[in-house]
């Protein structure tokens, strides 16, 4: 995750590019653990770090948010129901915060074509150095595709003996129609084969 940190400043995130989009195929590949893990370690760093859960559809409790989280959060905000400091939550590593996803609403990639969320995003550039969007499984839903299109850089998340091949002619694909140029994609749960430093 150190690793992943430092060579983000091989892709220009500098103070003028704060917004990394964490994406991939389908579910289990990795996309929360590496977001929660990458958001901890930039916070580490002494940069101010918020990690939103744009997944609307399968909201995941990673950070033990607690019950409130299952009431407010990201859908609610876009619906201006909530501001986005009553969702905020602090993490057990300092200058690190979390907003969930809040409750499961009937249009959640409408929520993200609004510009309710553009909006939330430049709000939150003014407070914080680096905004994690933490996004659905872009091979199922478009709701990924919508935070990819915000985001200064999408880190694409592959998993070892867990995607399909196929996956990376769906990321192409992505990368044709949508024109996105700032894509970078990580192999997540390599094997450690102990005979070799890396392969």
């Amino acid at each position: 995750i150190r690793t992943l940190r430092t060579n983000l400043d091989f892709f220009n995130v500098q103070d003028n590019k704060k917004v990394i989009a964490i994406s991939s195929t389908v579910s289990g590949e990795g996309k929360s653990f590496i977001a929660m893990n990458l958001g901890a370690v930039l916070a580490l760093s002494k940069k101010k770090v918020i990690l939103l859960d744009l997944d609307m559809r399968k909201p995941k409790n990673v950070l033990d948010a607690g019950p409130e989280s299952k009431s407010r959060g990201i859908s609610t905000v876009l619906i201006r129901k909530n501001s986005w400091q009553e969702c905020l939550i602090k993490t057990s590593v300092e200058n690190f915060y979390f907003i969930p996803s809040g409750p499961h609403p009937p249009n959640p990639s409408e929520l993200l074509m609004h510009s309710e969320f553009e909006v939330l995003l430049e709000e939150l550039k003014q407070q914080y150095d680096y905004i994690i969007l933490d996004t659905p499984p872009v091979g199922l839903v478009t709701d990924g595709i919508m935070a990819m299109k915000r985001a200064d850089i999408s880190i694409y998340i592959f998993r070892a003996n867990y995607s399909k091949k196929d996956f990376l002619f769906t990321l192409q694909r992505i990368i044709n129609i949508n024109k996105f140029s700032n894509i970078t994609t990580l192999l997540n749960a390599l094997p450690n084969r102990g005979d070799q430093s890396y392969g």
